[in-house]
């Protein structure tokens, strides 16, 4: 009925002209009490021309322009017969005539913003119209609105049936609303939790929202966590098994410990007072997590994305809480009562306390760890160990060995034929997803790994995957893997070769016109923290300038400022640590203080500087500023930061330590790099580090020294930079 009803309007109105002549044309047809309505209409119809005429040049799906503007021509056509077709219609008394000449005028104002969003297409403006004559029609004749619903898209039909719709008088409003609504969770049923609670009493309520327990859980929890809500009292009373169950955890008490073991708890392996009797005992909760952790992996199918984020979420935070908190807090403490708390653990439990570890372990605590989990492996072979946890995170363990110069023990647990096979699938799959981590993991490890034998293998493997790249023409994987062969193939000296190929900025230092600011000043700035040994630290640093003829040393309230009496224009500024045991945190704003007093100043640090064990490290980093050219991380363990300060500073030179930060060498490069300043040389990497290993020839110092990472042999900030630079000449060739 409607189709034909349609086709016999859409001849009615033919024969009119086009808009910007339609009022005119029939001034002396036009009642004037809708005069003022016509005008409207005319109006938007011009405002539609101009604004699609200047959206036509503009790329929309697969439609060429020619074919959009024939589009927008037909439409201010038809949309101009239709209101003559209206206003004429012998049928049509004042009242129609105004109710229709509205509802086309509330349809034509929706047009211009919808498409200029990009909310609606070319396509999708011709069918709004197409779709208000037939609802018109329709109106008219007395018959039912439903029938056309489905022939037009959801955007269509709440163009017309809105808020401000005028078939507000149609008996079948409300039934039309309710089936728009299931066309917009059609489209977009991330949107059923926000959108239900006015169709809670709808037939289909109950399917949504199992659609939404399945296909978005994390929301779904949250929803059914707020019982005093609407959509929390209906959630309770669905009947389904997944819902019903989160339903049950989410009115306990604990009910986000208990919930990442949602798929064992469906599949009667674990019961809701199972695990509240487990969350009695950390140990036993912690294994409890890691053994269902193991589970979720061998089962593979079946187990969704959100509960693996789930349960690792709670394991890293109970590995923090638990162990690393209280293992890092006793650091002066003798092994035996420092990692006592490690006795009751499994080889498991001691895999993930690692690997969820990398941000706060100390390195003492990473290495009594490290070695606690190689005894319970006994004589079994190392890559035992990472079968049994499935794989999962291994590049992450391998990195960490290697950071900590714990790799080569770890392969060496293991037969040279598993080592070679492990560091293989180490570098493989590396172009997969979007993060650039795992290839980072590669380079970073590569300089640490002594056998020659492995990083043959490991050379050959990514040849291997270069080729297999190219053959698939897989641009991303083409260029991670040509270069980690560029850094593998010239370890002697990976920065020159990068910068060569890559155009990756100069690594080997700055000059101090690169690190002057626009007044040509040189500032840095240091971070200090108030424990014992931070003190201590501050006042051996004061103590290379205190009493020079070449510095000026001057105190503030908060920190110390250091200016160049001779020579360049060089300022350092240092917080002053201050006592924090009253509980105030007089550290922080000491920083503040000082960080607030460069930027009145217009004073922006080339060159920044932590202080302090390593557990302050993320202190500094919140606080880092983009303008750092040089980034000297003094702290334990800080080689596992690199991402951290590459994110902010893209192009920073990183100098960090693989295990102990300590000022046997901290103080020797500052002073070498202040020194160098002043006198106008800037910052030589080669240079620095030949004059340091003169200076520390022997013993603890030496061995420490050899810890240090100068920015021209940083692996992992180097591949990062030239896949960057990779990115950049992609974008730049796609313009």
């Amino acid at each position: 009925m409607f189709r034909s009803l349609m086709s016999g309007l859409l001849v009615l109105v033919s024969y009119c002209s086009h808009a910007q002549t339609n009022t005119a044309g029939m001034e002396h047809l036009i009642d004037i009490r809708r005069v003022k309505l016509h005008e409207d209409i005319d109006a938007i119809q011009v405002k539609l021309e101009t604004v699609t005429l200047k959206l036509v040049h503009q790329p929309n799906g697969n439609t060429e322009p020619a074919n959009q503007i024939t589009i927008i021509d037909s439409f201010l056509r038809r949309s101009d017969s239709l209101q003559s077709a209206i206003e004429q219609h012998a049928g049509f008394d004042h009242r129609i005539k105004v109710k229709y000449l509205t509802g086309l005028n509330k349809l034509l104002w929706q047009l211009p913003e919808a498409l200029q969003n990009g909310q609606i297409t070319f396509q999708s403006m011709a069918e709004s119209l197409s779709a208000f004559i037939v609802y018109m029609n329709l109106d008219f004749a007395g018959e039912s609105l439903i029938a056309p619903l489905s022939s037009f898209s959801y955007r269509v039909n709440d163009f017309i049936f809105n808020s401000q719709t005028v078939f507000f008088d149609n008996k079948e409003l409300e039934q039309i609303r309710v089936l728009i609504y299931r066309q917009f969770i059609e489209l977009n049923p991330n949107k059923i939790l926000s959108t239900i609670q006015p169709y809670l009493n709808q037939p289909f309520a109950d399917s949504l929202l199992i659609r939404a327990a399945v296909e978005f859980p994390a929301d779904f929890y949250n929803y059914a966590s707020a019982t005093g809500t609407d959509v929390g009292r209906r959630i309770q009373q669905v009947t389904h098994p997944l819902v019903s169950t989160v339903a049950r955890i989410a009115i306990e008490p604990k009910a986000r410990l208990i919930y990442p073991f949602l798929p064992s708890i469906l599949l009667g392996e674990l019961t809701i007072d199972s695990i509240k009797h487990e969350l009695q005992d950390d140990n036993r909760y912690f294994a409890l997590l890691v053994s269902t952790l193991q589970q979720y992996l061998q089962r593979g199918s079946g187990v969704s994305d959100m509960s693996l984020r789930e349960i690792n979420v709670l394991i890293k935070k109970k590995a923090d809480e638990f162990y690393i908190n209280e293992i890092n807090a006793l650091h002066d403490e003798p092994a035996a009562a420092r990692f006592k708390v490690l006795e009751p653990l499994s080889i498991a439990a001691l895999y993930y306390i690692i690997v969820n570890g990398e941000d706060i372990l100390y390195t003492s605590s990473y290495s009594g760890v490290y070695l606690k989990l190689m005894s319970l492996l006994g004589n079994a072979s190392g890559d035992s160990l990472l079968q049994s946890v499935q794989y999962d995170r291994f590049r992450k363990f391998i990195r960490m060995a290697a950071g900590y110069n714990k790799l080569d023990h770890f392969l060496a647990s293991m037969p040279d034929m598993n080592a070679n096979l492990l560091m293989r699938s180490f570098v493989q799959g590396l172009e997969k997803g979007l993060s650039l981590e795992n290839a980072v993991d590669v380079a970073d490890s590569y300089a640490s790994i002594e056998n020659s034998e492995v990083t043959k293998r490991i050379s050959q493997e990514i040849s291997l995957q270069l080729e297999l790249q190219t053959r698939k023409n897989n641009y991303r994987g083409m260029a991670i893997y040509d270069i980690l062969q560029t850094i593998f193939r010239s370890t002697a000296d990976s920065a020159k070769s990068l910068m060569l190929k890559y155009k990756i900025p100069p690594v080997y230092g700055l000059t101090n016109a690169q690190l002057a600011d626009s007044a040509g000043m040189v500032v840095e700035q240091l971070f200090f923290y108030g424990d014992k040994d931070g003190i201590e630290s501050f006042h051996n640093f004061l103590s290379l300038f205190r009493g020079r003829k070449e510095w000026q040393l001057i105190q503030r309230e908060d920190w110390v400022e250091i200016i160049a009496r001779t020579g360049k224009a060089v300022r350092i500024y240092a917080n002053i640590p201050h006592d924090n045991s009253g509980g105030d945190d007089l550290d922080a704003r000491a920083q503040l203080r000082l960080s607030q007093n460069l930027a009145d100043s217009n004073l922006h640090p080339s060159i920044v500087v932590h202080r302090g064990h390593s557990y302050h490290l993320k202190y500094t980093l919140e606080q880092l500023p983009e303008s750092s050219k040089v980034v000297i991380l003094g702290s334990c363990g800080s080689y596992q930061n690199l991402d951290a300060v590459l994110a902010v500073c893209p192009d920073a030179h990183i100098v960090s330590s693989k295990e102990v930060g300590t000022r046997l060498v901290n103080e020797p490069v500052l002073r070498i790099i202040n020194e160098s300043l002043r006198t106008g040389n800037g910052v030589n990497w080669v240079r620095v580090w030949k004059q340091l290993s003169s200076q520390l020839r022997d013993g603890y110092a030496r061995e420490r020294l050899d810890n240090y990472i100068p920015p021209h042999q940083n692996l992992g900030a180097l591949f990062i930079k030239a896949f960057r630079n990779w990115e950049k000449q992609q974008s730049s060739m796609e313009l």
